[in-house]
């Protein structure tokens, strides 16, 4: 049996007050910069491309043989290295998934955060032995993210006081729209200040220190934290069992799961949603670079201004939906759904027929596009969650 709340002596002789009654929050955003990161992994490379092709960032020296390493990747060897981080992803999700269900997501994303930061620490390495090695570096970038979302049902199934679940999941997401905000400004400045080598390592370092504070600080339930008192605990635990069994836990009911509509639903939503922000967030910088010509360093803070927009609207849209509360949850679900996807595409429709002669509105409405997104959070985001509590 995991003793996930323990009695009221057991969590008051291990209580160290230094978070007072908030230290769930002071997780969240640890375990949130950690899923930053590693998304920030993968879409640091986006922003590498652009700086290999520009004088400033390809910069190595007279050696005509640095020149050749540092060439810039072909157009069918960039989709190759955007496809694969996804099909690891993909092959990684099912063993993730039950090794977080037996061991707990404290040492499985702590390995996994580790994996990734070296993997890019190795990027430019394997950049300069060849097409192949830089693959399975890309590869192990993307069996690492496959643990993101296991983490965030997992962290609020134990660490979420029920009526800040809105907030809490909101926040969490919100990594796909900080990563590319944080990622891109910075990857222009290291471009500017130095060579492209250096947006992965600078990448891989931040990730490394991260990944190693998480392992230390994080506990699989909050009533084995030292940092969580008795008032805390009660709180969390409202509406959560108590003692589980770890082979129940580890008893996925797939058949029910499939044969629930509802699922499906999300299932589907969150295709639409990612297609649409894989889109935006990973070919901005080239949209900017190439069809409005700003500058490389430009582009890296242009291009952070649509998933800034969509962080904060997430955030926003998280808090509405729980403080909504003269609309069942279900019509709940089914309105910020509607308005993130409507919204969205109306605007991605009107930028499709507009020019390039006036770059800010073309801002302007690309950052609507991605900001009205952010309603997702309040719709299949929070749906899954409350939906997969009946298979607990």
């Amino acid at each position: 049996m995991v003793d996930v709340f323990p009695t009221q002596a057991t969590a008051e002789a291990r209580y160290i007050a230094i978070f007072g009654t908030r230290t769930r929050f002071v997780v969240m955003v640890l375990v949130l910069l950690c899923l930053t990161s590693i998304w920030s992994n993968i879409l640091c490379f986006n922003f590498a491309v652009i700086c290999m092709e520009t004088p400033e960032g390809s910069r190595v020296g007279n050696s005509s043989n640095d020149t050749r390493s540092e060439r810039p990747f072909t157009s069918g060897q960039e989709s190759w290295a955007i496809s694969v981080v996804a099909v690891a992803a993909l092959l990684g999700n099912f063993p993730v998934v039950h090794l977080v269900n037996k061991v707990g997501i404290r040492t499985v994303f702590a390995g996994l955060g580790v994996l990734s930061a070296v993997s890019t620490l190795l990027i430019p390495t394997a950049i300069r032995l060849g097409f192949y090695w830089f693959l399975a570096a890309r590869f192990l970038q993307g069996f690492a993210f496959a643990a993101n979302f296991p983490v965030i049902g997992s962290f609020c199934a134990k660490w979420t006081y029920f009526k800040q679940n809105g907030l809490f999941v909101s926040a969490l997401v919100a990594y796909v729209q900080l990563a590319p905000a944080l990622t891109m400004p910075a990857s222009g400045a290291l471009c500017h200040a130095f060579r492209w080598p250096s947006i992965f390592y600078a990448h891989g370092a931040v990730s490394l220190f991260l990944f190693i504070t998480y392992g230390l600080f994080y506990r699989n339930s909050p009533g084995k934290h030292p940092f969580v008192g008795n008032v805390e605990l009660r709180k969390i635990s409202v509406g959560k069992i108590g003692n589980l069994d770890k082979r129940a836990l580890q008893a996925i009911p797939y058949a029910a799961i499939l044969s629930t509509p509802a699922i499906w639903a999300v299932w589907i939503a969150s295709i639409g949603n990612f297609t649409c922000v894989n889109m935006m967030f990973l070919f901005s910088p080239k949209y900017l670079s190439t069809v409005l010509g700003f500058a490389v360093h430009k582009t890296g803070f242009t291009a952070a201004l649509p998933p800034l927009a969509q962080f904060l609207s997430k955030l926003v849209f998280g808090m509405l939906s729980d403080r909504i509360k003269f609309i069942s949850e279900k019509n709940k679900f089914r309105l910020f759904n509607s308005v993130a996807f409507l919204g969205s595409a109306i605007f991605l429709t009107v930028l499709a027929f507009m020019g390039d002669s006036h770059k800010n509105w073309n801002m302007i409405v690309l950052g609507c596009a991605a900001g009205i997104l952010g309603a997702t959070t309040g719709g299949f985001f929070k749906a899954g969650p409350v939906i997969s509590k009946q298979y607990r």
